[in-house]
Formats: C-alpha cells, sequence, structure tokens
C-alpha cells in the first residue's frame, strides 16, 4: 500500500464500490425473480403450512342408563322400615355386572339418607358414568317447569283435578334429568332420546315408580323404563301383603305395564302402574271384566299423608283398578281367591285382557247455590 499513488487508491475504492453496488442490484433483481415465480414454480417451493383447527372430541354415546332412586333399600312399614342388606348387595353386584359396558351410565338420587356405600361402588365401576344428585335450576329449566304448570293446568284442569303433590313430584324429575343431561354434556357424552332404555332400583310404590315414570318421559324415551320387581332386587315395601315371588310384567296400551306376583301360600297379586305418563296428562285406569267375587281389591296413596283418592270399584261383569304413577293418591293391588292353577290363568288371562284408560276427574256438576 506505501508504494501505490493517491490515484490508484482513489481508482480502487471507485471499483471497490462498483463490485458492492452490482452484488446488491443481483440479489435484489434475484429477490425480486423470486417473487414473480410462475404458480408451478410456486408449487414446487416447500412451504410451511398453518396448523388446521382440532376438531372438537366426540361425544361418547350412552344407550342405557341405570337409575337408583332413594337408596339404601330397605323394608316397608309394618316390617319397621328395617334395611334390606341382601337386596343392597345385590345392587352392587348389578354395578360390578354393568360398569365395564362404556355404553351404560348410572344415576343416583339419594332421599332422606345418603348410601355411601353404594354411591363408593357406583363410582368405583363407571367412573366419570358415574352421576350422582344431578339438579338443574338454571333459566331455562324453569321454563321447562312453568311450561309443564301450564300444560297441566289446560290438560287435567283447575278445579282441584290434581294434587301440588304431583306437580311437585314432577318438578323434582325435570330438575333431575335436566342436571343429569348437563352433566353427562359436561364429561363428553351424548344420549339418544328415541333408543336409549332405562332400568331402575328402589324400594317400590312412591318414588320409585313416579321418578322411574317421570325422569323417563323428560329424558324423551320412547318405552318406559324396567322397574325392577324381583325380590333379590326390590324390597316391595309397597304390596300390601308379603311378596314371595314376582312372576312377570306385562306391557299394557297406553304404556301402562303389569306386575303379577304370588304370595308363600300361592295366591296371586297384581298390580298396575304407569311407565310413560307426563303430569299434564290425566292417570289412568284399568277396567277387568272377571267374576267380581274372585278378587279382592286394596286401594292405596303412595303417600301417607295425602288420603286416597281412587276411581276403584267392584262392578257386576269385574272391577275397576286405579293404575299407579307413584304421585296420584291411588294404586289399586288385586289378590285372588285361590291359588289353583286354573284360577291363577284365568285371573292373569282377565288381567292382561283390562281395558286401560284415561280418568277424567273433571267437574261436570256446578255447586254453586243460589240464595
Amino acid at each position: 500500500m506505501a508504494g501505490e499513488s493517491k490515484g490508484d487508491l482513489a481508482a480502487t475504492r471507485r471499483g471497490f464500490l462498483k463490485r458492492v453496488a452490482t452484488a446488491t442490484s443481483g440479489a435484489a433483481l434475484s429477490a425480486a425473480a423470486g417473487a414473480a415465480a410462475t404458480p408451478a414454480e410456486a408449487a414446487e417451493t416447500p412451504q410451511t403450512a398453518e396448523a388446521a383447527p382440532a376438531e372438537p372430541a366426540k361425544k361418547k354415546r350412552i344407550k342405557h342408563v341405570l337409575l337408583f332412586m332413594h337408596p339404601p333399600a330397605q323394608f316397608s312399614m309394618y316390617r319397621l322400615l328395617k334395611p334390606a342388606p341382601v337386596v343392597e348387595e345385590n345392587w352392587k353386584a348389578v354395578l360390578a355386572e354393568k360398569g365395564p359396558d362404556e355404553a351404560n351410565a348410572v344415576c343416583i338420587v339419594h332421599g332422606g339418607k345418603r348410601d355411601q356405600a353404594l354411591e363408593d361402588a357406583a363410582r368405583r365401576h363407571f367412573g366419570d358414568r358415574c352421576i350422582v344428585d344431578p339438579r338443574d335450576n338454571s333459566g331455562a329449566t324453569r321454563l321447562l317447569l312453568a311450561g309443564d304448570l301450564d300444560r297441566t293446568f289446560s290438560g287435567r284442569g283447575n278445579h282441584g283435578e290434581w294434587n301440588p303433590y304431583e306437580i311437585w313430584s314432577s318438578n323434582n324429575a325435570r330438575r333431575w334429568v335436566e342436571g343429569f343431561k348437563k352433566a353427562l354434556a359436561e364429561k363428553g357424552y351424548t344420549y339418544e332420546p328415541a333408543t336409549v332404555t332405562m332400568e331402575t332400583f328402589g324400594n317400590w310404590s312412591g318414588c320409585h315408580h313416579k321418578y322411574s315414570n317421570f325422569m323417563a318421559v323428560y329424558l324423551g324415551m320412547k318405552a318406559p323404563a324396567r322397574i325392577h320387581a324381583e325380590t333379590e332386587l326390590c324390597s316391595l315395601k309397597g304390596v300390601p301383603m308379603p311378596v314371595h315371588k314376582f312372576v312377570e310384567r306385562v306391557p299394557m296400551d297406553r304404556h301402562v305395564w303389569l306386575a303379577i306376583f304370588r304370595r308363600e301360600d300361592g295366591i296371586p297379586m297384581a298390580q298396575y302402574w304407569d311407565g310413560l305418563r307426563p303430569v299434564w296428562q290425566p292417570p289412568h285406569t284399568a277396567r277387568v271384566t272377571i267374576d267380581p267375587n274372585k278378587v279382592d281389591l286394596f286401594t292405596f296413596s303412595p303417600n301417607s299423608l295425602i288420603p286416597v283418592h281412587g276411581a276403584s270399584k267392584k262392578l257386576g261383569d269385574g272391577f275397576v283398578a286405579d293404575v299407579g304413577d307413584g304421585t296420584h293418591p291411588a294404586f289399586t293391588t288385586v289378590v285372588g281367591r285361590t291359588s289353583e292353577d286354573r284360577d291363577y290363568d284365568q285371573l292373569r288371562t282377565a288381567l292382561v285382557h283390562a281395558v286401560v284408560e284415561p280418568r277424567d276427574d273433571r267437574r261436570r256438576v256446578s255447586l254453586a247455590v243460589e240464595t
């Protein structure tokens, strides 16, 4: 560098700057050419794709529900409401058997007592498919309750044709069903009302029946729940005489079903029950054609605080029995007079062919008196 002249240095700097400018210009042209690449060239150029939005997890479908209503199992008043431990253990065995099937769910609704042992068994075998004491009192549910009340006034009447206990029971069932549906959804489950089935466990009559009926309606089911009447799965405390054996369940018209039992002496007993009747529809009666001297009728209220208001009676060619629902204050137990097979077959045939009709409690006569 010491031997170079000032002119040579100036020329060197000019050459360097020229080379830098040429390189910069070439890079810019190359970038522009890249930006204006043909579609084919662009397709050949590797690109980083944006991540697609994650699809929502598909809900798992529940096809069958086990409902335990007001456990624990206990016997009737004439047995001082003593516990029924054999029934209780059989309930737990059912939970163990049906828990592994992921299409099954269990719902437990406690009453005055909490059956912690049954609840623990249900959670152990069903996991997140176990729903305990569901309840929803949101604005949407309250609108449903208001609609139920309005339809009941319109469908059954507004002059004492039904009692507050019935709408209160219906409201409970509606709140529990809406809570159950929400709990399932939050856990990633759904169900199809047209095909879902339900079986129920409880202490017979009263709460066991009314909530099996109403909850099936409000779940949108198309067939009644199966209310277990087997002596190993139910204490049958709502039958006025001790049951030795549950014989059969017979479906009838209007979603009514017939339960037939035998006492220890072989005498047959039977009851009719509603299985899918909303509160806004009237209760039912069953008209049976048979020699009325071959049966005895016992009609009770499912609630000891509400007097019987039934339509059961004997006729010249048979009798009328009140179809129970666990809340309307009348259900009839039909008791045969003999245990002979021939008499049993005759009674069964008559019971199965009963005419089921809605009961109309609307007043037809004005009670007003002018003075």
